[in-house]
């Protein structure tokens, strides 16, 4: 299934993220292992993690 973000908005993102690579690898290492171990539960659930705007209970509807 074809990505829904234009193929600018992917190739702006592609750069940011070798971008981010290249600058702090150690990071991107943390960033992508944790990524990869916890895929099953959502890219959209880790962000909202990562980003502090939803706890865990809040991600299940059990409170705020």
């Amino acid at each position: 299934m074809p990505a829904v973000a234009s193929l600018e908005d992917l190739k702006e993102v592609d750069a940011r993220v070798k971008e981010f690579q290249a600058g702090y690898p150690e990071a991107w290492l943390a960033l992508a292992d944790l990524l990869k171990k916890y895929r099953k539960i959502g890219y959209k659930n880790v962000a909202k993690l990562l980003l502090n705007e939803a706890t865990p209970e809040k991600l299940k509807g059990e409170g705020a």
